[in-house]
């Protein structure tokens, strides 16, 4: 049983934790960016990044199997998949400093894409494993 009183699996309790703690890392990294201290913003996005690569490595080995299951919840999943890694990898060119530029634009964009990602991430967690 998952520790959310879900039949869930202890992957993907440990990927919803983990994305939870990253989304939490990630709006102290805004925090920091209006205090205009870029060096802690800085670290936060990486952590956020480093977590995300994280959470997709240690659930991406059962992604394939749930993708081959036509329905409401796994049109939840593959938009989910698709946001997520879309965001995760934007997220990573903007830590690492590689082919986007660090502007306003982008930044909100990823971060938008990334709050999305988790919150369809939470939806097809609760809509598979409580059902």
């Amino acid at each position: 049983m998952g520790f959310l009183g879900t039949a869930a699996s202890s992957f993907a309790d440990t990927v919803l934790i983990i994305q939870t703690i990253g989304f939490i890392v990630l709006l102290s990294g805004i925090i920091y960016v209006k205090r205009r201290d870029f060096l802690k913003h800085f670290r936060m996005t990486r952590i956020t990044v480093f977590l995300g690569v994280l959470s997709f490595i240690w659930m991406g080995y059962s992604l394939i199997s749930y993708l081959q299951i036509l329905g409401t919840v796994e049109v939840l999943l593959v938009s989910h998949v698709i946001t997520g890694s879309v965001a995760l990898f934007a997220g990573v060119l903007l830590a690492f400093d590689r082919l986007i530029k660090k502007t306003k634009a982008p930044m909100r964009t990823v971060f938008l894409l990334w709050a999305l990602a988790l919150v369809l991430g939470i939806l097809f967690y609760n809509n598979y494993y409580t059902s």
